[in-house]
């Protein structure tokens, strides 16, 4: 009869840390990588800075000018119509200044750290995957609902306000013009970044990830050993 051992307590010590983790085995074909991500991220620069900058500046200018027209009102339509608006614009343009593209700055950000040590090397093309890998996020989330969600629940309420206290015609125009700007600012995003990331993912093995301590059954002769990881 074969005994079930359950008993036995495997040790297996080793220096736990997310570089070694990830190891000089993991970093095989890092120029490749490097220059595959590289490629992708100045190759999608332009449109992303071009993508970033002009909607920040169409907004902040919108600000301008719907905030001036609301001082220059000189009834209270227009007040509430211009108020309402120079507050959507002023949205806009936070949402554009605290939610900028990853892929603005292209490959910069990681062009001028150091990669003479494996853990440098570790770091560069982290931070090099995060950029590609959030701006593949960025473009893909123009197919998730919430974007669109939060741009119609927006300006509906934008405009129940403007009907509430000011113009019904108003309302609605207001209410239009604004869903199809916040809608064109989610479809002229930056869209290849997504099939880039899903290249490099095909192209390249995963990279290492850091396990922690943990406890595992593995089989043995006769039976079983509760195998430990610290």
């Amino acid at each position: 009869m074969r005994i079930l051992v359950c008993a036995i307590l495997i040790l297996t010590a080793f220096i736990s840390s997310k570089t070694l983790a990830a190891g000089p085995a993991n970093l095989e074909g890092y120029e490749l990588r490097m220059d595959f991500i590289e490629s992708s991220l100045e190759g999608n620069r332009r449109h992303a800075s071009y993508w970033q900058n002009g909607w920040a500046s169409f907004y902040a200018v919108s600000a301008v000018a719907q905030t001036a027209l609301w001082i220059d009102a000189d009834n209270s339509d227009d007040s509430i119509n211009y108020s309402i608006g120079a507050l959507k614009s002023v949205g806009g343009l936070a949402d554009m200044l605290l939610r900028p593209h990853p892929g603005r700055h292209g490959a910069i950000p990681a062009l001028d750290l150091p990669q003479n040590s494996p853990e440098q090397k570790r770091e560069k093309l982290d931070l090099s995957e995060a950029i590609l890998r959030d701006s593949a996020q960025r473009a893909s989330s123009r197919h998730n609902w919430q974007p669109h969600a939060k741009v119609v629940g927006v300006n509906v309420v934008a405009g129940a306000l403007i009907a509430a206290f000011g113009d019904g015609g108003d309302a609605l125009v207001s209410s239009a013009i604004g869903i199809a700007i916040g809608e064109a600012n989610i479809w002229t995003q930056p869209t290849r970044p997504e099939d880039d990331w899903r290249d490099y993912q095909q192209n390249f093995p995963a990279t290492g990830q850091f396990k922690g301590p943990g406890w595992q059954l593995v089989p043995i002769a006769g039976g079983l050993a509760l195998q430990g990881r610290f």
